[in-house]
């Protein structure tokens, strides 16, 4: 079943708008959007009552949804898939110059329809309904190339570390080797277990309090991120998998999300940018399931 496309927009949000007012901060920008214009209407689709049609009523706003399920998307017209049965709350944030505003309505979903489910890149990332409904990965600290970083745009070449790559554990004790990335099906959950410590570009430093210089860059302490969110969006030939909040995969260039190049029920390979994206960095990362 195709999967619905979504996207995580925590850099707009945190970027040019706020949250959590729809106070109007400059009046030569207009007023903010009114209750009328953030309260949505929703229906189940055609196709499967467990897939909700969401409609925002001002299509010329900014409109940005939490569907309640781990999930966001953007835009006036979407939809939201619900696998298992329950209640969840979706919010709705409309922007314009003025402001912003909010609303949130329950949705119910009767019955779990666990072929939603039934999609190549979950049932990788997490074994699948089938499985065990969870998987752990790790940098794969013993295959050549595992870490690496190469430019943005690609050369010729591809999506390559064509810069420079790591051999096989040449990055002990940083913080990279000893961390755990779990993805579970129910709720894509995500657990990014730190075991106290994480590695980080060194343009970072000053934000990781406690950092220290190790092998060019810097390991600096940090607590695990249990109880996040992972979702992973299908669009134009690509999958770019996104993980919440204070969260990430390997190596931090200040980023949360990550195109996947390649992955099977064992190995998995990431792209990913560099904040901020004028550096022109593409990192590489290359994981193993446990």
């Amino acid at each position: 079943m195709k999967l619905m496309k979504t996207t995580l927009l925590l850099i707009l949000t945190l970027g040019f708008f706020s949250l959590n007012s729809c106070k109007k901060d400059n009046p030569q920008l207009g007023d903010p959007p009114s209750d009328a214009d953030a309260t949505f209407s929703y229906a189940p689709s055609v196709a499967n009552p467990n897939i909700i049609d969401f409609t925002a009523p001002n299509g010329n706003m900014v409109n940005i949804w939490d569907f309640g399920n781990g999930l966001k998307g953007e835009g006036a017209n979407v939809q939201g898939i619900y696998p298992n049965a329950g209640t969840y709350t979706v919010t709705l944030t409309v922007f314009n110059q003025g402001g912003s505003n909010s609303t949130s309505q329950e949705i119910v979903i009767d019955q779990t329809d666990l072929s939603l489910l039934d999609n190549p890149y979950y049932n990788a990332l997490t074994g699948g309904a089938d499985g065990a409904g969870f998987k752990t990965w790790y940098i794969d600290s013993n295959e050549t190339a595992h870490f690496g970083v190469g430019p943005d745009p690609v050369s010729p070449l591809g999506d390559v570390p064509e810069w420079w790559s790591a051999g096989p554990n040449d990055k002990p004790g940083c913080g990279l080797y000893d961390d755990r990335y779990t993805f579970h099906l129910d709720a894509f959950k995500f657990d990014m277990a730190t075991n106290g410590d994480v590695y980080i570009h060194n343009s970072f430093e000053s934000a990781f309090p406690g950092s220290f210089q190790n092998l060019g860059d810097f390991t600096a302490p940090y607590e695990d991120q249990l109880g996040e969110q992972w979702s992973v969006v299908e669009e134009d030939g690509e999958a770019t998998l996104t993980v919440s909040n204070n969260s990430f995969i390997g190596f931090y260039t200040g980023v949360r999300s990550y195109k996947i190049l390649s992955i099977t029920d064992s190995t998995m390979s990431l792209q990913y940018d560099h904040e901020p994206a004028s550096e022109g960095l593409h990192w590489y990362l290359k994981l193993r399931a446990e």
